[in-house]
């Protein structure tokens, strides 16, 4: 191609330096800085989008370069899997940072230079790690930056009890997984500083037994780390998500966490020599992990009355669901069965559609937060209720938000989730393994949805803020507004039309060469392979070839939904019914009030009890 996307990539990342260089000078004027941070990264974030659109339908970009920076050479791959990455990355940063130029004045007792300072710097650190193609030099500098930039957006709120030394525990415990992973590649025989991943993996055939098993090891412990794989996120995630700035808290959990998905998928899918590598083994660990990480976080959700902790630990739990399907996959890639080698096309599809997913709903739950915070002065579930009058658009975006974590047919977690699920099920018949797998990640969306019932009914339905606010709430500015309407309308789209996305996702490992799972793409496409020769179940639309089961499903679901609404609509009218409106009964009480509503603590008492042993305890 004559596109050189390495150019524009380095022009990108200078633009995002620029903004990180020129903005904190302008930080006096509050809204002033804003706009100009958000014209700078949206600028930078357009050139990277570019490059996601390219590399992913046009497969551009897919040799490694080296560039040089004074006397350092650092080597740089942009194919399909890290334009994916590429894009997720620059779209949020969009959001966040108009989302930002509003809410910040949150903060007025705060001074915004080092917010401004460090918010492009974050982006480019992500960038920068879904972009380097080595585990040494490159890969140091991107995750420095990133970490380094992302601890000070962390501790803002320095002032208050406790977020400081949660931001130092971030902190440490992020160098700890650079450590880890640096270390990981020292057990490779021959390798040098700099080295690409190219060179990493020829170099891995001459490294065997414990050697080898202690490369892996480390390298997935260490992006575990990062992806809030239990029980390494529960460690640092639900302290560090919950205290940032709510724009940061969506960038937190809707993206830089997949920086952690990026490179277990990068090293067990990529960074493989052709004999020696054990990926059965290694699939059933890291599927493994994904279970019991996304029952663990998702019921310690459960227990959460703090808006943003309930978010945080929700993320660990989603997760999960990403990690089952990435490790899934690599287990049915090493079957003996065919079948289920066609299989794994389909959960690796799953975990990249989940990803996408998770960083559209969850940023948009945390942009949700921070707006009821913002009009609010709390996140406090206990202190919060009946918003839905007073914030009616927050409402909505907040309750789409809510359906699609939940998995409710749709919305878009519920076809990520149903495409992992079903492939773990389907397998089940030559590996009855994941198919308990997938009846946890079933029950535990059950929990998800009783999760969000809680979040969404205790926020905006039910009563209790006109007793802890003093103040006037009304609905937030546009600058709030526009970035949740746009992932909202995403997150119906997700759900609505997921086979556009299958598409998106069999271009992305058509265009990224040298991976193992690459040959099963092999004349894939929509129709013939995922619907006919995988998933068995289609449905006919008329102008529309066969649907796979979970493409069909949502929209089938959506239109009995309305077809009953109609009826019921119909009947209604027919039958002369009269609306009457009563006092509310108070089972006895003579007025409600803020001491004898239900509270957010007492939900769920008798399940939060017996499921005590997991963790993530709150007292009242």
């Amino acid at each position: 191609m004559n596109i050189d996307l390495y150019g524009i990539l380095l022009s990108a990342l200078a633009l995002l330096f620029a903004a990180a260089v020129v903005v904190p000078f302008l930080s006096r004027k509050r809204k002033l800085a804003g706009w100009m941070n958000f014209i700078l990264v949206a600028a930078a974030a357009s050139m990277l989008l570019n490059i996601s659109f390219i590399s992913v339908f046009q497969g551009g970009g897919e040799t490694t370069r080296v560039i040089q920076f004074g006397p350092v050479g650092i080597y740089f791959l942009i194919d399909g899997f890290s334009g994916f990455f590429i894009g997720i990355i620059s779209f949020m940063a969009i959001m966040s940072a108009l989302y930002s130029i509003q809410y910040m004045e949150h903060y007025p007792d705060y001074r915004l230079w080092s917010y401004y300072l460090c918010f492009p710097l974050f982006i480019l650190g992500m960038i920068g790690i879904v972009t380097v193609d080595d585990l040494s030099i490159g890969f140091t500098v991107a995750w420095q930056v990133m970490t380094i930039a992302s601890y000070f957006l962390i501790r803002f709120e320095y002032r208050e009890k406790g977020n400081v030394r949660n931001a130092n525990k971030y902190l440490i415990l992020m160098e700890l997984a650079w450590i880890l992973i640096v270390a990981g590649t020292l057990f490779i025989d021959g390798v040098a500083m700099g080295d690409s991943l190219h060179a990493i993996t020829a170099k891995l055939a001459s490294t065997g037994g414990s050697s080898l098993l202690a490369v892996y090891g480390l390298l997935l412990v260490g992006f575990g780390f990062k992806a809030g794989m239990f029980p390494f996120g529960q460690l640092w995630l639900p302290d560090a998500h919950s205290i940032a700035p709510s724009p940061i808290s969506a960038l937190l959990s809707g993206v830089m966490i997949k920086t952690g998905v990026y490179g277990i998928i990068r090293t067990f899918f990529w960074m493989v020599p052709r004999e020696g590598y054990t990926g059965l083994l290694w699939g059933i660990v890291i599927a493994s992990f994904g279970a019991v990480t996304l029952f663990i976080g998702t019921v310690q959700a459960l227990k959460q009355h703090d808006a943003k902790r309930l978010h945080a630990y929700h993320s660990i739990g989603q997760m999960g669901y990403i990690i089952l399907g990435v490790g899934s996959a690599l287990v049915m890639l090493n079957s003996g069965s065919e079948f289920v080698k066609l299989l794994s096309v389909i959960a690796i599809i799953g975990a990249l559609y989940h990803t996408l997913n998770h960083t559209v709903f969850k940023g948009l739950l945390f942009l949700s937060t921070g707006s009821v915070l913002y009009a609010t002065g709390t996140k406090d579930l206990n202190k919060l209720g009946g918003l839905m009058k007073l914030m009616p658009v927050t409402a909505v975006v907040a309750g789409i938000a809510s359906l699609s974590i939940a998995g409710m047919p749709s919305f878009s977690g519920f076809a990520s989730k149903w495409t992992i699920i079903s492939s773990d099920v389907l397998a089940g018949s030559q590996m009855m393994f994941l198919v308990m797998f997938g009846i946890v990640a079933l029950f535990t969306s059950a929990i998800t949805l009783a999760s969000y019932v809680k979040f969404f009914g205790m926020t905006f339905a039910s009563s209790g803020v006109e007793w802890n606010v003093s103040h006037t709430i009304r609905e937030v500015p546009a600058t709030m507004l526009i970035p949740k309407i746009i992932l909202a309308v995403l997150c119906m789209l997700q759900g609505l039309l997921p086979f556009l996305y299958y598409g998106i996702f069999i271009d992305i490992f058509k265009n990224s060469d040298g991976s193992i799972i690459q040959p099963m793409f092999s004349g894939v496409s929509l129709d013939e392979y995922i619907v006919n020769s995988v998933m068995g179940v289609s449905v006919t639309v008329p102008g529309i070839k066969d649907l796979v089961s979970s493409v069909a499903v949502p929209l089938v679901v959506m239109l009995v939904i309305v077809t009953g609404l109609v009826f019921a609509w119909l009947l209604k009218r027919s039958g002369g019914a009269e609306e009457k409106v009563a006092p509310t009964w108070l089972c006895g009480y003579q007025d409600l009030n803020d001491k004898n509503r239900y509270a957010a603590h007492n939900m769920y008492s008798a399940f939060k009890k017996a499921l005590r042993w997991t963790g993530g305890n709150v007292k009242k």
